[in-house]
């Protein structure tokens, strides 16, 4: 028998704990941690591991049903949807608070100049390949959503060629803090098209194996979009 990924404890954030577990569902199955078709614990065993009562979680997941992030039959499995409307989900219910935002921001400006400098000089010709694909498959993703999931797969694999396990875990954590925001960068074209050409500067440097011009690529690259995730939110997106 494998063992079954926990999905807990809980971290609160403020509001109801139906609130907190929506939202801690919702970046799980975003980036990537409950995969489309997974299966979900028994409700009375992901109350226990969430260490919320089984009424708060029965409001949450019936909140993702709503949302269209999960499948839920009467008498069956609750699962994760096959077709996950990302992009829609998230701006149409996340909490407009102007700090989460900053948050975001300023954690991945701490975070990820650093581990694209080590990267650089850690790289190898196996990740420079799956990154040129990545790009390439972004130039060419059919919607935000698309969009989105590759963008987190560029950073997760960035994260990788540090050979640093640690810093791996911490990206994939710093994914899952900060995918909000993340969201509202690709809902334009023109946010999808400086996603893109960010990547392609920090994919040279490392392709260059330059730890200084990696770090300032990648410094460049989310300066740029946290102009764009301020403008969209504001309603004043910048298409040109």
């Amino acid at each position: 028998m494998t063992d079954r990924l926990q999905l807990g404890p809980l971290a609160r954030e403020g509001g109801s704990v139906a609130d907190d577990v929506v939202r801690h569902l919702q970046r799980l199955i975003v980036t990537g941690v409950l995969a489309p078709g997974e299966r979900l614990a028994p409700e009375r065993t992901l109350a226990a591991e969430l260490g919320v009562s089984r009424n708060a979680l029965r409001e949450a997941l019936l909140r993702l049903e709503l949302l269209g992030l999960l499948d839920r039959r009467q008498g069956r499995d609750t699962r994760v949807s096959a077709n996950l409307p990302l992009t829609s989900t998230f701006t149409a219910h996340l909490e407009q608070d102007a700090a989460r935002f900053h948050d975001s921001a300023e954690l991945r400006t701490v975070v990820e100049p650093q581990i694209a400098r080590l990267a650089a000089g850690r790289i190898q010709a196996d990740e420079i390949a799956a990154l040129t694909e990545l790009l390439r498959q972004a130039a060419a993703a059919p919607d935000a959503d698309e969009s989105v999931r590759l963008d987190v797969a560029f950073h997760v694999e960035v994260a990788r060629a540090t050979r640093n396990a640690l810093l791996a875990s911490l990206s994939e954590l710093t994914v899952a803090w900060t995918v909000e925001a993340r969201v509202y960068s690709h809902l334009e074209d023109h946010g999808r098209r400086l996603s893109s050409a960010g990547h392609g500067r920090i994919l040279r440097a490392l392709a260059a194996h330059d730890g200084d011009a990696a770090e300032a690529a990648m410094r460049v690259h989310l300066d740029e979009i946290a102009e764009v995730i301020e403008a969209v939110r504001a309603g004043t997106p910048d298409l040109s």
